[in-house]
């Protein structure tokens, strides 16, 4: 019963987060680039905020409890094992990637300032879009594996 309660809990977390990371690429950030600059920039900063508060822990929790599902499974060599080791190198690659590239950025969008924008502000925002989906190329992949890892026997 307690090993149902982590896959549950396991698959949530991880299937939350990369469908809320899914939604901003798919659809917040297209949809706030369509919006008049001062609306745009807003928002961008608000969401750059917040998200920078809240993903690095959605981001630990999700890798501490694929570790969690990794340990559990440890004596076994099975199929369901070894999608959950890739799992995990996948979610700490997130992790890694993330750290060198999207983050330092993001915070660069929470500080700026509505009233004086750098001239560059849009090419930042399209370059954080790129660096974000090349994340999706990865934490795609992990929730597949992770999913796959937790059903399999």
């Amino acid at each position: 019963m307690a090993r149902v309660v982590l896959d549950v809990i396991t698959l949530l977390t991880a299937g939350f987060m990369v469908g809320n990371e899914l939604t901003v690429a798919c659809f917040l950030h297209p949809t706030l680039a369509r919006l008049a600059d001062n609306i745009h920039a807003e928002a961008a900063i608000a969401f750059a905020r917040l998200f920078g508060r809240v993903m690095p822990f959605w981001y630990a929790a999700v890798a501490v409890l694929s570790l969690v599902q990794v340990w559990v499974r440890r004596p076994q060599s099975t199929a369901a094992a070894q999608c959950l080791l890739v799992s995990i190198l996948l979610w700490l690659a997130a992790i890694v990637y993330t750290l060198i590239l999207p983050a330092p950025l993001n915070r660069r969008i929470s500080r700026w300032d509505v009233q004086a924008l750098p001239s560059n502000w849009r090419a930042e925002r399209r370059r954080w879009d790129r660096f974000h989906w090349i994340r999706m190329g990865i934490l795609l992949p992990a929730l597949v594996c992770l999913i796959v890892g937790v059903a399999l026997p």
